[in-house]
């Protein structure tokens, strides 16, 4: 059975085919499954990182300051606040 070229009439396009490599497949396979992270993940992960590092930082020295700043209530306010109850009614 001899293929003649010029008869292609009954050739369809079946889609685009698929060509990788196996380091790409096996990478793609470990990218998917979770047990490599992409360099720019990586990336956006440290630079998320150093951000909230950076907030952390600026909320404690806030915090810092304000407490060296405020003061604090008097003693006797704490201790004579009149403990009363109030009768719940249905």
């Amino acid at each position: 059975m001899d293929f003649d070229s010029s008869d292609n009439s009954t050739a369809k396009y079946s889609g685009k085919v698929k060509t990788q490599t196996f380091k790409q497949f096996h990478l793609e396979r470990l990218i998917k499954d979770g047990k490599v992270i992409p360099a720019s993940k990586l990336a956006e992960t440290k630079e998320l990182e150093l951000q909230r590092v950076r907030e952390f930082e600026a909320a404690s020295e806030d915090e810092q300051r304000h407490r060296t700043t405020s003061t604090p209530p008097p003693k006797d306010k704490l201790d004579n606040i009149p403990l009363v109850r109030e009768r719940f009614e249905e």
